[in-house]
């Protein structure tokens, strides 16, 4: 059984958060006290029911409040949810879709409530009277009552459960069947997913690794069939050794009460865990001392290895029939690590991710390891109006064509993960002429770079695929522009000409800048910074000598940037390659004061709409 997304109500920061995914490799991302470490812990409760308190109930309203009179009970502004529920969409085998009787997908739930504790839950087909649910929890006297007041008869001797919880079992078969929450029986509880947690702070604590580990392949041990068995023949010898204490209460009660007989049946349950750890290490003269006196750099490159190790757990289990499903989490786990041990981490998460039984869940603010996966597995957190929200960039499309290729068109594009979950206006330019000179120009104009305005600048060229992507960027709140030259307005080879452009829902006059004069970026520059600049930087010919203005201003009739090209490249053995290093060539050399004017007006428009393109949800 393997989790494939969890659900989150009212735990701690967390008020109501939907299908979070888990993925083979999911990287949660997310600001400080942004829900990460919170979801992982959420986890951690539905699968191995750790222990909660009331502290851990959500505040009512997220703890914000409207504003309201004095006189209003400032106590409520403390008030909590009734109780925490953390919900899986789990996928079953075959072999457990035959032994549970269920269907591929199933919900497991577990809730808190402090006055009633913890349950563990699953929604399954069952019969509508509730009475009828869950009859093997029921005692002997209430299934015989259950039976009379339906006129069911023992199939075998009276005495005997089974007798009054068979012929019950057909009866609630044969009624009407309804999708309810019921209790989760035993063998579902320990068919979850065992998890294995790496907390941030384990980077110093080695022990805790060890626990963690550790406890999580004694789980996987006691499932086995033939330890299965000792441990239940334990309950069973504990429960008949309460006998005696147990007849002894049943007397008591009776006389003391007055009542003709009284029943007391005990659940005895044994859960071996794992209590503590010591870990000791021994020098060369054979002296041992404790871990905690070797200092942090040595517990951390221990809890490293210890990580390391983790994937080799279970990878030799025979003791079960089916292989064991794990869930690798860990949070922080880049904490304090220099760059070539964070590589090891990656490297570890690839390595347990592609195991098929196996779920990594990472929890980080690292951008090595948010842009070392595809971004299909990358799970942000933001906060939103006092609200956690989970935003997964490829889900919740409208176009299917853009959902299924966004990896795809991301990574053509250059975009990093890290800019995709972060930057909130994305400027679209025709090609790499642009892309290598705007920064240049923008730098020199603004005195910043251009990705500290807030402008997060792509070459769309003729990638029709580009403009579904700044589609799909606008469509989930990212603000989009576009600078075009003026003659791919009209030019049908152009992926950004004005009627592709509209066909994608893009406004002319408010989303789109058009450069030329009068018809592309080359143009703006005068005859002279263009003679100046090939003079300086591509030495012409000897045979030739220096290049005039009056020799740039004759290309202008024809087609300017291309004739231009071949007017410095021919002259010269050390002229530009292509349009690329003519443009960064001009941009690189020209003064501040002689940047085009339009230029100039097409960096102030994009600063203004950086300024104004506030956060958005994906």
């Amino acid at each position: 059984m393997q989790i494939c997304s969890v659900s989150v109500e009212g735990f701690r920061c967390l008020a109501n958060i939907d299908d979070v995914p888990v993925l083979p490799q999911t990287v949660l991302t997310g600001q400080n006290e942004g829900g990460k470490s919170t979801l992982l812990d959420a986890l951690d409760f539905l699968l191995h029911g750790s222990p909660l308190s009331e502290r851990d109930l959500t505040y009512v309203g997220g703890g914000i409040l409207p504003e309201a009179p004095l006189e209003v009970d400032m106590v409520a502004a403390h008030a909590r949810v009734a109780q925490t529920t953390v919900t899986g969409d789990f996928i079953l085998s075959a072999a457990e879709e035959a032994h549970f009787d269920l269907p591929e997908h199933v919900l497991i739930r577990r809730r808190y409530r402090p006055e009633a504790g913890t349950f563990l839950e699953i929604r399954r087909r069952v019969c509508k009277d509730p009475e009828l649910r869950d009859l093997e929890s029921v005692k002997l006297t209430m299934l015989k009552e259950l039976a009379v007041a339906r006129g069911v008869q023992p199939v075998g001797q009276a005495n005997a459960k089974n007798s009054w919880e068979q012929p019950l079992r057909e009866l609630a078969q044969q009624m009407e069947q309804v999708d309810a929450w019921v209790a989760a029986d035993s063998e579902v509880a320990a068919a979850l997913p065992s998890m294995v947690y790496f907390k941030g702070d384990s980077v110093q604590a080695p022990e805790a690794v060890v626990q963690s580990l550790l406890n999580s392949r004694l789980r996987e041990y006691t499932r086995a069939d033939e330890v299965a068995k000792r441990v239940s023949e334990l309950e069973n010898y504990l429960a008949e050794s309460l006998t005696e204490d147990i007849d002894s209460i049943r007397g008591h009660i009776a006389e003391r009460c007055s009542l003709p007989s009284v029943e007391l049946d005990p659940q005895v349950q044994v859960r071996p865990a794992l209590v503590g750890v010591e870990l000791s290490i021994v020098d060369s003269q054979g002296r041992r001392y404790p871990l905690s006196s070797a200092g942090t750099g040595r517990s951390r490159r221990i809890s490293l290895a210890l990580w390391e190790s983790s994937n080799d757990l279970g990878q030799h289990d025979s003791t079960q029939g089916l292989d064991a499903d794990v869930v690798f989490v860990y949070d922080e786990p880049d904490t304090h690590l220099d760059y070539s041990h964070q590589r090891r981490i990656m490297a570890l998460i690839q390595l347990q991710s592609s195991r098929p039984n196996a779920r990594v869940i990472v929890a980080t603010h690292s951008l090595n390891l948010i842009d070392g996966v595809d971004i299909s597995s990358v799970v942000h957190l933001r906060t939103h109006h006092g609200t956690v929200r989970a935003e997964v960039l490829s889900e919740d499309s409208a176009d299917m064509d853009v959902r299924r290729h966004l990896s795809t068109i991301a990574t053509t594009l250059g975009f990093r993960n890290s800019v995709l979950l972060h930057e909130r206006f994305f400027v679209a330019v025709e090609g790499v002429s642009e892309t290598s000179a705007f920064p240049l120009l923008f730098r020199k104009y603004a005195g910043v770079p251009i990705q500290s305005a807030g402008i997060c600048l792509w070459a769309g060229g003729s990638n029709e695929g580009a403009l579904r992507f700044a589609k799909f960027l606008k469509e989930h709140g990212r603000d989009v522009a576009f600078v075009v030259d003026k003659d791919s307005r009209t030019h049908q080879k152009r992926a950004f000409r004005d009627d592709k452009l509209k066909e994608h829902g893009f406004d002319l006059k408010k989303e789109c800048l058009y450069l030329g004069s009068p018809n592309e970026l080359e143009d703006l520059f005068t005859d002279d910074d263009w003679a100046e600049t090939a003079n300086a930087l591509w030495k012409p010919n000897a045979e030739r000598g220096a290049w005039l203005p009056e020799e740039v201003n004759e290309l202008r009739a024809g087609k300017f940037s291309s004739q231009l090209l071949d007017l410095f490249k021919t002259g010269s053995a050390d002229g530009p390659k292509g349009k690329e290093d003519l443009m960064i060539g001009i941009a690189a050399h020209i003064t501040k004061d002689r940047i085009p004017e339009a230029l100039s007006t097409v960096f102030d428009s994009l600063v203004t709409r950086a300024q104004s393109a506030g956060p958005h949800l994906w």
